[in-house]
């Protein structure tokens, strides 16, 4: 192949992707001008000697790579209730492709990352033919910010302190959140953390802090809820939150992180000192997600059955 002679552009590289996933016609990628045209189109408008010398076929994309495609994509999940769904489809093999696309259009927060994602690794794919091909011009792109990518699925959610529409939904939840945590024959434990959270935000001087998220259409997606006020015998406030929860089917997308920074946003705007996360059982794992805020462990609760101490 004659080296390619243009400089690589956002917009060639979507042309060049939208030549490649079509299946029904041969697209032709120009050489020297970066145009991306129907082998039709190319034979109308050049002579066969221009042809050979200077157009080449956009870079394959063959059903295999659009399987592997899907394949990635599932690995890259962090939620678990799509990850099994579509890996089960993937796994039986027959019809894979229109059931793997009718379970994405089903849920439009998946359909966002799945679009994220088959564009990032389509345009890797042109940009290393690009430049495995190009004689002196190189495209250096910089790679996929999972913040941004994370910001765009989250401007799908709206964050608010009005929880007023969902607050006995919220008291569900919260229950559910720790037992969860806990595991689910931990309900006396998990009584009594609900019991204690509803003392402390009964306390003379706590100002409750709740924050909830839903989507676009008014659904309920989770919650952090928590509160604020002085220590006794002390002039500093704290800030502390007890449940985090965030609806199975959204998570694996950043909300829970979200919740934090938003409760945290909402402490500091009451003067809080020092904010303090409770985190029940697998509810730790969080646990990077604070520390990489300057958060730290400072106590470890445990329980055990009295006949075995």
């Amino acid at each position: 192949m004659t080296k390619i002679l243009f400089q690589l552009t956002p917009e060639i590289i979507d042309l060049i992707i939208f030549g490649m996933e079509n299946q029904s016609d041969d697209y032709y990628v120009d050489i020297k001008t970066g145009d991306v045209l129907l082998e039709a189109q190319a034979k109308e408008d050049y002579d066969d000697e221009y042809i050979d010398s200077y157009l080449v076929p956009v870079p394959d994309w063959l059903p295999s790579d659009g399987f592997q495609l899907m394949e990635s994509f599932v690995a890259s999940l962090h939620n678990p209730v799509y990850k099994e769904a579509l890996r089960k489809i993937l796994a039986a093999g027959k019809g894979a492709f229109r059931n793997f696309k009718n379970i994405v259009k089903e849920h439009e927060s998946l359909t966002q990352q799945w679009y994220l994602h088959k564009e990032k690794i389509m345009r890797s794919r042109v940009i290393e033919w690009y430049n495995l091909n190009s004689e002196i011009l190189k495209y250096n792109e910089i790679d996929e910010n999972t913040d941004e990518t994370e910001n765009l699925i989250l401007s799908d959610f709206v964050f608010s302190t009005d929880c007023s529409r969902v607050e006995k939904l919220i008291e569900v939840k919260s229950y559910e959140s720790i037992l969860e945590s806990l595991g689910e024959s931990e309900t006396d434990i998990a009584e009594y953390l609900i019991s204690k959270n509803k003392s402390w935000l009964a306390l003379p001087g706590i100002i409750p802090v709740f924050i909830c998220a839903e989507t676009l259409d008014g659904e309920f997606a989770g919650s952090i809820s928590g509160g604020v006020g002085k220590v006794e015998d002390n002039n500093s406030i704290v800030a502390v939150s007890n449940v985090i929860w965030v609806e199975k089917k959204f998570r694996g997308m950043g909300l829970a992180r979200r919740l934090v920074d938003n409760f945290s946003k909402n402490a500091v705007l009451l003067k809080a000192d020092k904010l303090i996360f409770e985190l029940p059982g697998k509810g730790f794992s969080l646990k990077s997600t604070l520390e990489a805020r300057g958060a730290y462990a400072y106590f470890t609760t445990m329980a055990v059955k009295a006949e075995k101490m």
